[in-house]
């Protein structure tokens, strides 16, 4: 079932740039906050079962058809999971879809009270369509989802030697991931950034 809350909030960090504040619903519970890069997109969005998935890109491109993408997976009650163990999940996955894989060093930390860790990930040549991905991954664990956010870019095949990312662009997403946090108005111990008013 679909979490009116957490849709809420994506939808209105998507659109908060186009409605009066006081027109902006106030979210409860837990949620995931985060602002979309500027002029981004939603290109594609579904629930399956437990897990709701978001999919942005910059204007003019598609789900199909993008050079950057962000994307959101919100997996209702598989709090079970670490953050780590997520991330293990999603290099194995990639090494079965790519000719060859490569990742920096996993990081776990605790955020706002909940568990969570970052990695970056490169597939040299995707098996299925034939171009290079080099994607961030964070993964938070809250009391009732877990959340796996991600900035991607993809382009021509690469060696993994020689990743053609950007050090700016890299430094972009470490900054988008470092203000991607999850909170809870239920309680202190979690608190949500404050919103302009």
């Amino acid at each position: 079932m679909r979490s009116a809350p957490l849709l809420a909030a994506f939808a209105l960090l998507v659109l908060g740039a186009c409605l009066p504040a006081a027109a902006q619903p106030a979210p409860q519970g837990e949620q995931l906050y985060l602002i979309p890069p500027l002029g981004w997109v939603p290109a594609y969005h579904t629930t399956q079962g437990n897990v709701e998935l978001v999919e942005m890109v910059p204007q003019g491109e598609t789900s199909r058809d993008w050079t950057q993408m962000l994307t959101v997976q919100l997996v209702k009650g598989a709090t079970d999971h670490s953050p780590e163990q997520v991330l293990k999940s999603q290099f194995d996955d990639l090494h079965q879809d790519c000719d060859d894989v490569a990742s920096g060093k996993m990081a776990a930390m605790r955020e706002n009270n909940y568990d969570s860790a970052i990695q970056v990930m490169a597939c040299t040549k995707s098996k299925q369509y034939g171009k290079g991905e080099i994607t961030l991954f964070k993964v938070i664990r809250g009391q009732e989802r877990l959340y796996v956010i991600s900035r991607a870019w993809r382009g021509a095949p690469f060696d993994k030697a020689h990743l053609p990312l950007p050090k700016a662009t890299g430094q972009e997403w470490l900054t988008f991931m470092q203000r991607a946090v999850v909170c809870n108005t239920r309680g202190i111990e979690h608190p949500c950034p404050r919103t302009k008013k």
